[in-house]
């Protein structure tokens, strides 16, 4: 008897239905039609393309966007008894050809490949001797010049296409517009039109946008006086870290995730959080695509995302499991203002996009007719400083570059950490006699590397970490005060990406900017900043219906379970303000502000609740006394 889609999704997954719109998109693809499948963050999306490739022979080639997605996938499959592989751009020749032959020659049923990876004339060659069975394309949107994470290489999955005739298409995402799924359909050469959508609304998650001047202790109270484990997003590195030593200041298990940690420590915090060992991740956006946690409850944004489409799947990782969660936005008149102003170094001139091509080119040392695929580490920093622009104007004209198909990045090269000992071995000797941290890290450090008093010795501060049981950041800081005191010579691991030429380097007064990659991408980019500074500001309508209404669904009713839906049922004024600095402790002008009650009203219900020992006075701001 032939197999069918409940039978896989018993044996490998352990559910007896599906979810929404998960059976139908398995269908269509069972039926060779190419598909989108639109479903909301956590909708199960991989199911849609895995139960396919496993009831037809042959092997399914998934097209993902990020190394760590592809990793985690095809280890979920490993533990299920299914076998897969992936192909990265740090495996040999002789790794990537084993990968490939078990492809090719073995019973692999799936193969993970970056779109950067479609471009090797090698990887195409092998691609064709394999019996492919379907094509699925993960995070679609990635695809879509109008999407808010466009990448450009993924417009080369459609040579796929040519490569496999008559090979149907599972596209998957969770946040699109129509004028997105369009030209997904249109990017991937659908024979006909077909979109699958669930709805993307998430009743089981409070929506909540809160205006404040003071995020870092509003976000503080928020998250102590919550339960559950969470995330928080912020955009900068630096405040990633000042946020969670602020939350462990208060007690709170937190740590902080960004794309200057190491990969292998990255992968620690990560583990630490996903096994409840850590509370609270505060990250970059590098964090959280392909995150299988079901019970996180707090989904914290610290300031603006650059779009709503963002918003929403960050947000979406709340509640995976159904149950209630929350989503909440902290943000204030300048993190407008920044996001309106980062416009300007998203999208430079022309004139500084060849500017940056020139310099780059000089970088390389590569003559004008020649350089093709040869490049150059790319400091950001050193770049920048050297030819007087702003970093971020340096990064985003190398986008644009890389848009326009004249440049490529690899991925980050990481440079580890390394280490040499200074000092003479008897004066090592007195250090070790001490009692104390450094004296214990020394020591940790003598019996883990040999070589370290003649040269510069790898490192892993993890490792040193685990080894006195301590935090990596301790360690760090452990090193440096040894680096400082003249004991040892510390060279932090760095991370360069590379940047190489697509094809031959021309003259930087040739170059052809499309206005679809600069103006088009500009309009849309300004297009979705508005959209999300009119979602945040918004104290009427309901936010998920205002986040339905963007993705081009009409909703039937509004959620009942959003700060503006709950703020109508009718409060006396003395509860209104306490509901008010419930949230978060604020400064008097800001409750005057956001109470929308008459400014006399607000101040003398504050003054009753002050005399009453209802609120009290912490310095310039207001807040809740606590039992």
């Amino acid at each position: 008897m032939t197999q069918q889609p409940e039978d896989i999704l018993k044996q490998y997954w352990g559910y007896e239905s599906f979810r929404g719109q998960q059976k139908r998109i398995i269908l269509d693809a069972l039926a060779n039609k190419d598909v989108l499948g639109l479903l909301p963050t956590g909708g199960g999306k991989s199911v849609c393309y895995q139960i396919p490739g496993l009831l037809r022979p042959g092997i399914t080639i998934v097209i993902s966007p990020l190394l760590a997605l592809m990793n985690d996938q095809v280890i979920r499959l490993k533990q299920l008894g299914i076998k897969a592989e992936f192909i990265n751009g740090g495996m040999s020749p002789k790794q990537m050809d084993y990968a490939l032959d078990n492809c090719v020659y073995g019973k692999t049923k799936f193969l993970y490949l970056s779109p950067e990876r479609i471009q090797s004339v090698f990887v195409k060659e092998r691609i064709k001797q394999m019996k492919v069975n379907f094509i699925a394309i993960d995070e679609a949107h990635c695809i879509s010049q109008w999407g808010h994470d466009f990448r450009p290489a993924f417009r080369s999955v459609r040579s796929l296409r040519d490569l496999l005739p008559g090979i149907p298409v599972i596209a998957v995402t969770a946040t699109a517009t129509k004028k997105v799924a369009n030209d997904i359909q249109l990017q991937l050469d659908f024979l006909k039109q077909n979109v699958v959508k669930d709805s993307s609304k998430r009743t089981n998650i409070y929506f909540e946008s809160i205006h404040t001047e003071n995020k870092i202790p509003a976000v503080t109270q928020f998250i102590r006086e919550s339960k559950g484990c969470g995330i928080v997003y912020i955009r900068s590195r630096k405040l990633c870290e000042q946020v969670a030593y602020q939350l462990s200041k208060e007690h709170v298990s937190a740590e902080y995730y960004h794309a200057g940690i190491g990969l292998e420590e990255r992968k620690q915090i990560e583990a630490r959080w996903k096994n409840d060992k850590t509370r609270i991740i505060v990250a970059t956006n590098a964090f959280g695509m392909g995150i299988d946690k079901p019970d996180v409850k707090l989904v914290v944004h610290f300031g603006l995302p650059n779009s709503l489409e963002e918003y929403y799947q960050e947000a979406g990782r709340a509640g995976r499991d159904g149950k209630a969660a929350k989503a909440v936005l902290f943000f204030n008149r300048n993190d407008i203002q920044s996001q309106r102003s980062l416009l300007n170094y998203r999208f430079p001139s022309r004139e500084i996009i060849r500017d940056v091509y020139q310099a780059i080119g000089n970088l390389s040392q590569v003559a004008i007719g020649a350089g093709e695929n040869e490049g150059a580490q790319l400091d950001l920093k050193v770049f920048s400083k050297k030819h007087n622009l702003h970093p971020l104007t340096v990064h985003y004209a190398v986008k644009v570059l890389e848009n326009a198909g004249y440049i490529f990045l690899s991925e980050d090269i990481t440079s580890g950490s390394k280490l040499k000992i200074l000092q003479e071995r008897k004066e090592i000797e007195n250090i070790l006699s001490n009692i104390g941290f450094q004296a214990k890290l020394l020591s940790a450090i003598l019996r883990s590397y040999t070589g370290i008093f003649s040269d510069y010795v790898k490192i892993s501060e993890s490792t040193l970490a685990s080894i006195l049981e301590t935090s990596v950041d301790k360690v760090k800081k452990g090193i440096e005060i040894l680096e400082r005191t003249f004991v040892v010579g510390y060279q932090a691991q760095s991370f360069l990406p590379r940047v190489f030429f697509a094809s031959h380097r021309i003259s930087s007064k040739d170059l052809i900017i499309p206005k679809e990659i600069l103006e088009t991408r500009q309009s849309v980019a300004e297009e979705q900043l508005g959209a999300m500074v009119n979602f945040a500001i918004e104290k009427k309508k309901c936010r998920t219906n205002i986040a339905l209404f963007y993705f081009d669904e009409t909703p039937k009713s509004k959620c009942g379970n959003c700060d503006n839906c709950l703020n109508k049922i009718e409060l006396s004024p003395k509860n209104h303000i306490l509901r008010i600095l419930n949230k978060a402790p604020l400064e008097l002008p800001q409750i005057v502000h956001q109470s929308e009650l008459p400014r006399n009203e607000t101040i003398a219900t504050i003054r009753d609740l002050m005399e009453n020992g209802e609120i009290i006075r912490d310095e310039l701001l207001l807040r809740l006394k606590k039992d």
